[in-house]
């Protein structure tokens, strides 16, 4: 799907629209706690990352927290899982730097109340140096939480926030066909 500029992030990047392969995938992952799904998803998460110079251009990766009710339904944090996956494959430290406050899951919610974003706060010391952070998450809707996740840290001290996601929803009216190059299941 390619990179696309979503204030304040620094970029966005998406793997695949969330239909077919790819968004069974991921609910394979959040769902059927099939924690081995993060491998193809993490592969193709790290190919998106941005490099600018011949230096990576990513100081630490982070991952936009799930809900506390859902990680403890699912016994894990779907995001974390990946974040610390690409971190692997692309050889940067990975940090919890956010913590999700009360609230609703976003899930829960119509696009209305999604568009608000979710209570998150910063974790730890401020950053120093101005790093810059790649936030990771499995699914976008409507952008609201990378939105806030990015303000946050940038409040924090970050000096650019760069995120990549593994599926980005796909407006019903204009639903992706089920044979996408996404992952295919058999």
């Amino acid at each position: 799907m390619g990179l696309v500029e979503h204030a304040p992030l620094s970029s966005l990047a998406v793997g695949w629209p969330h239909a077919g392969g790819p968004a069974d995938t991921v609910r394979l992952l959040k769902y059927r706690r099939r924690t081995a799904e993060v491998t193809v998803l993490a592969d193709r998460m790290a190919l998106l990352v941005p490099v600018t110079d011949l230096e990576a251009s990513i100081d630490v990766v982070t991952w936009c927290p799930a809900h506390a009710s859902n990680r403890r339904q699912r016994h894990f944090d779907q995001s974390e899982l990946l974040a610390r996956a690409v971190a692997h494959r692309i050889g940067r430290p990975c940090r919890r730097l956010l913590r999700r406050n009360r609230g609703v899951p976003q899930s829960t919610l119509d696009r209305a109340g999604r568009l608000h974003g979710p209570l998150l706060m910063a974790v730890g010391a401020p950053l120093r140096g101005r790093p810059r952070i790649l936030l990771i998450d499995d699914v976008v809707t409507t952008g609201a939480t990378l939105r806030t996740a990015a303000a946050v840290l940038r409040d924090r001290g970050a000096g650019a926030v760069h995120a990549v996601v593994a599926t980005r929803a796909v407006p019903r009216r204009a639903r992706w066909p089920a044979s996408d190059d996404g992952p295919a299941k058999a």
